[in-house]
């Protein structure tokens, strides 16, 4: 039984349209800036959860069920209430000389750089597989 020959027409744009949006759909996923967007994003992800889990005993700050290592628990030349240990002064003080000692970690830097040597990494496994054909 022959169709009419709009309604096939109107069955080919349909189907141009949705074929358009698939391509659209692709090239989004596929795009360079995409994909290091993402993987930008997972970085960050993953350093905040390092962060968390590592940070206090690296002395980043404080962590879960751990608020006294903020202020320095004897663990460490760590600052309390603006003074040093009597250990670290400089001066013959006895209540020991006054100092801000801070930690500043760049997370957002720690992520570029460790994206870049991702794709550092990732040009030398190419060029290895290239190598060996």
């Amino acid at each position: 039984m022959p169709q009419d020959p709009a309604v096939i027409q109107r069955q080919i744009e349909e189907t141009r349209a949705e074929l358009a949006e698939t391509i659209d759909a692709i090239s989004e996923i596929v795009s360079p800036r995409r994909i290091a967007e993402r993987t930008q994003d997972q970085l960050r992800v993953r350093a905040a959860e390092l962060r968390a889990r590592y940070g206090p005993a690296l002395g980043l700050g404080p962590g879960p069920g751990r608020p006294e290592l903020a202020a320095g628990d004897g663990e460490g030349p760590a600052v309390r209430d603006g003074t040093l240990p009597s250990a670290l002064s400089t001066g013959a003080g006895a209540g020991g000389a006054t100092a801000a000692l801070v930690r500043v970690v760049r997370w957002d830097r720690v992520a570029l750089v460790g994206g870049g040597l991702l794709l550092v990494a990732g040009g030398m496994r190419r060029r290895r597989r290239a190598s060996r054909r």
